[in-house]
């Protein structure tokens, strides 16, 4: 029944729409996670920014709002 959700298009959509908040708006810490030297600041805050997303949407799907 979870792969089932995890693959109704509305789970992908709300997983992308959440991490492009997420990104957008850089939470506590992403935004410092942006200071780190070279390719790692930009690799690390969408790092981040997909982990905040993610546990977002586990919580959307465990409390069945989708």
């Amino acid at each position: 029944m979870l792969m089932t959700q995890l693959l109704n298009w509305k789970c992908l959509l709300l997983g992308f729409i959440l991490f492009r908040v997420f990104d957008i708006w850089k939470p506590f810490p992403v935004r410092q996670l942006e200071k780190l030297p070279g390719g790692w600041g930009i690799m690390a805050d969408d790092w981040m920014a997909a982990v905040y997303a993610a546990l977002v949407l586990r919580l959307v799907i465990h409390l069945r709002w989708i």
